[in-house]
């Protein structure tokens, strides 16, 4: 697939130099091709160019910017948004999203495309490089509204390492991106480090709980 990456930071240079290996083809859209980030991103063999020159041939595009700016860099990109599959990796640190419930919303209006995708926001690029703990891959917990954005979003977690985990649709954003807060709050205020993640333990009682 062709994937344009939005920021070469940990989150997408984590992801990038992963898909690459797989085979997919990665451009890193960055707002200065000249920045330590951009050589970073060149090092691993992407390709790396402008914000609008990475999404205009892309199948699928990844934004892993500070929400904060999220909104200036989407609006000055000039394609046609619906042709694209957007994967939401952004959180909304101390940034409001009114008049949103969550950042995912506000990208889905400022692209006005139903094929967003929420993932990879809920923890730290050290997960994404490396999602098996005692020999046992992780979740990554995902939500939208639309099936086939979905699926192929599921692929590329899977190929990074993770298990997928399916939380329905964009209105269950709030939740990842609360989540997101609890584990950054835990790895960088509370001490913790970025080598932990929260994953799901099912006890088999032989029968469907009933809540």
């Amino acid at each position: 697939m062709r994937i344009a990456i939005l920021g070469a930071g940990n989150i997408g240079l984590a992801a990038g130099i992963k898909w690459l290996k797989k085979g997919h083809e990665i451009t890193f859209g960055v707002r200065d091709t000249q920045s330590q980030k951009a050589w970073n991103a060149i090092e691993t063999g992407a390709k790396v160019n402008g914000f609008q020159e990475a999404c205009n041939d892309a199948e699928v595009i990844l934004i892993a910017l500070p929400f904060g700016i999220a909104d200036d860099v989407i609006k000055a990109i000039n394609i046609e948004w619906d042709d694209k599959i957007i994967i939401d990796a952004t959180n909304p640190i101390s940034v409001a999203t009114d008049p949103f419930d969550s950042a995912a919303e506000a990208i889905q209006a400022w692209t006005g495309n139903d094929n967003i995708v929420k993932a990879f926001n809920t923890t730290g690029s050290a997960n994404l490089s490396n999602p098996i703990y005692n020999g046992l891959p992780i979740e990554t917990f995902i939500c939208g509204n639309e099936k086939n954005s979905k699926e192929v979003v599921t692929q590329l977690a899977e190929e990074l390492g993770f298990t997928v985990v399916d939380v329905g649709g964009l209105e269950n954003a709030p939740m990842l991106e609360s989540l997101a807060n609890l584990w950054t709050t835990m790895a960088y205020k509370l001490g913790k480090g970025p080598n932990f993640a929260f994953t799901i333990v099912t006890r088999n009682t032989g029968q469907q709980a009933n809540g």
